[in-house]
């Protein structure tokens, strides 16, 4: 028996992102959203240089760092090549990202250090270090920005789900040795063997499924004419269906499987009933918009179960791929829920009109 973590709690920030990738949440300002983060971790650097306890010390290190971490990336890929571009921006761009390498450096050290004095040390030197990089930043980095032509919120939106992917690939990755383990999920006693065993079984019918989805999203777009946002969105979602599959048999593959014929036949056939029936109602957009939100929560439903069987499986390689699978689907149900109103409105407008209306 292998005991493992049941990270209940690992989808949450997946819905963030797919949801700001979607335009389901309202994007934060950017410079905003980044000064929140500064305030964050200073109140992380304030407890561990206040509290007594040992423990405490030892638990808030690597959160600070997987912090600092994800907070930094999503910067230097996002928001300092757009400071970089702008005129007289170069030079800041530079300069923050030599005080990141800065910090880098003392943040490695700190990771590879095992005596507590030491420790103490660094990460206090660390906050020094980023107090003035943050104190620069706010006072002139960010007012530079404001300034600029830019869309703060289309760059806050992208910085908030970028920084949500990256702090779960560094977790992926066990990028700070000394994380603890999530302490508000028990413990559970889970076979390895049996879980994968599951995650084989769920990657064919992960992809037996999938590629229902993709008949049902191509009959669609192949047939819808006077939709053209919605069309644009499966048109999208068929090229990741693509991507999807693709993902699932190269996992397959490297478990030395491969997926089942009979059930992506059984399944992609059913599809296609289902479309012939949707198209012979006068209401086949409607209609259709059930089924893509049905099939897309389903999907999202499966690759969250895989998640957790690969994890149990010590499949960590699986993990990103399925991720990625995961938030797609959730940017299409998030899609297709927003533009529900919006489809039936246009329906009965069309139909008012004596127009094309049912796709």
């Amino acid at each position: 028996m292998r005991r493992v973590i049941a990270d209940l709690d690992r989808s949450e920030p997946i819905r963030l992102a797919a949801s700001l990738r979607a335009g389901k949440k309202v994007p934060p300002d950017a410079t905003e959203l980044l000064a929140d983060d500064h305030r964050t971790v200073l109140g992380w650097f304030k407890w561990y240089a206040t509290t007594p306890d040992p423990a405490v010390r030892e638990r808030l290190v690597p959160r600070m760092l997987t912090a600092l971490r994800a907070h930094m990336a999503a910067e230097e890929e996002l928001l300092y090549p757009a400071i970089g571009r702008l005129e007289g921006g170069s030079g800041w761009e530079q300069r923050a990202l030599a005080q990141h390498a800065g910090a880098k450096e003392i943040m490695h050290r700190i990771e590879q250090e095992a005596d507590e004095p030491t420790t103490n040390d660094l990460v206090a030197k660390l906050e020094g270090e980023l107090e003035e990089h943050i104190a620069e930043e706010e006072a002139e980095l960010f007012p530079l920005v404001r300034r600029a032509a830019l869309d703060l919120y289309e760059l806050g939106s992208l910085v908030a789900a970028r920084r949500v992917d990256i702090m779960l690939e560094l977790r992926t990755r066990g990028a700070s040795a000394r994380e603890p383990a999530k302490e508000e999920n028990p413990m559970m006693s889970i076979s390895q063997t049996d879980a994968r065993e599951y995650f084989v079984l769920g990657l064919k019918n992960a992809h037996a499924t999938t590629r229902q989805g993709r008949v049902l999203i191509a009959g669609q777009v192949e047939r819808l004419q006077s939709y053209p946002s919605l069309k644009a969105k499966l048109d999208t979602h068929l090229h990741e269906k693509d991507a999807q599959l693709k993902r699932l048999e190269a996992l397959l593959s490297s478990c030395g499987e491969s997926p089942s014929v009979l059930k992506d036949t059984a399944m992609s056939v059913g599809a296609g009933v289902a479309a012939v029936a949707s198209a012979a109602t006068a209401d086949e957009v409607v209609k259709n918009s059930f089924a893509t939100l049905a099939q897309a929560h389903y999907e999202a439903a499966a690759f969250e179960t895989l998640i957790v069987f690969a994890q149990a499986a010590g499949e960590a390689a699986a993990l990103r791929p399925l991720q990625q699978c995961l938030n797609e689907s959730r940017g299409l149900a998030s899609f297709v829920t927003e533009n529900l109103r919006g489809t039936a409105v246009r329906f009965l407008k069309l139909r008012a009109e004596g127009r094309q209306a049912k796709r």
